[in-house]
């Protein structure tokens, strides 16, 4: 699938929140399943090394997929709630690439 969208960004739990925000990413990624059929894969993982390191591991079929998932709810609560809870530290890293094969 040329020219698929990946996206990986990695994202830091505050200190002493790494469970709780492993919790709101494995609810996240079930919502992202469910209301996102453009969304070909979004896994979350967490560093073997740092338990609070996290990484997300995205791929959309074009971009109007990616543009949708930026558009829904389910992501603006998602974010509202990791904020409210206070979550993470720092700022999300996100990096995008573009499928040069099949």
């Amino acid at each position: 699938m040329a020219d698929v969208l990946t996206v990986v960004a990695k994202v830091r739990a505050a200190k002493g929140k790494g469970d709780a925000l492993a919790a709101l990413l494995k609810e996240q990624a079930a919502a992202v399943r469910r209301a996102e059929p453009g969304c070909l894969v979004y896994r979350p993982h967490r560093s073997t090394k740092d338990p609070d390191l996290f990484i997300f591991y995205e791929q959309y079929k074009d971009d109007a997929a990616f543009d949708a998932h930026r558009k829904a709810p389910h992501l603006t609560a998602f974010r509202e709630r990791r904020e409210k809870e206070g979550l993470t530290e720092g700022a999300v890293e996100v990096e995008f690439y573009r499928s040069l094969t099949d």
